[in-house]
């Protein structure tokens, strides 16, 4: 089935974006997400710390477990395993 601009657009459908996690693109819902729910996606490993990349010389974000967030296309995530912070 062909998804036509006017489908697109329509209230109740749900947008997707895309993101990457660990370098591997994912498409996901244009709704809040929470970190376990990107570890999920990604398949990261139980107690593993999953971090945002912020573009620029700053730190990346840490994101919690319970911690929501609105994804946008591009967003980029990866984990460490625990014990390798610092």
């Amino acid at each position: 089935m062909t998804t036509t601009t006017q489908d697109r657009d329509r209230p109740g459908r749900t947008k997707t974006v895309n993101i990457f996690i660990n370098d591997v693109k994912r498409a996901v819902r244009d709704e809040p997400i929470t970190g376990r729910g990107i570890a999920t996606l990604g398949g990261v490993p139980e107690g593993n710390q999953i971090f945002l990349e912020v573009p620029g010389p700053g730190d990346d974000e840490p994101i919690g477990s319970d911690q929501e967030l609105d994804p946008r296309s591009g967003m980029r995530f990866y984990d460490v395993p625990a014990g390798n912070l610092g």
